[in-house]
């Protein structure tokens, strides 16, 4: 990695927020991209996700979060959800990690 690479993750890591907004198409052609960004996220103290946005949504992607939120778990990194779609909600729930993932309540319309 060159140097401009070792100043984006020294302010990754100073950055006592690191948000990451998931994209429309969630799924594997996006998956490499959401990882590097996930990575970052890593090197600060907490991070907000948005999955609000999310229109679609495949299990590559689904176990990319959940391995996130592990390892987020793991060394005690704050992860904190702004918003979750019906898709990312459903995709969920059916691969059976809704609660691993700990997606925010739907609110009322």
């Amino acid at each position: 990695m060159g140097k401009s690479s070792d100043k984006a993750a020294g302010k990754a890591a100073e950055a006592p927020v690191q948000p990451v907004v998931l994209p429309a198409d969630c799924r594997l052609a996006e998956v490499s991209a959401l990882r590097g960004q996930l990575l970052d996220a890593l090197k600060a103290p907490s991070s907000e996700l948005d999955g609000a946005g999310v229109e679609r949504v495949d299990g590559t992607a689904v176990q990319l979060l959940v391995a996130f939120c592990r390892d987020a778990k793991k060394h005690q990194h704050a992860v904190r959800w702004l918003g979750a779609s019906d898709a990312l909600r459903e995709a969920a729930a059916l691969l059976g990690v809704d609660r691993m993932l700990d997606l925010p309540a739907v609110r009322p319309a």
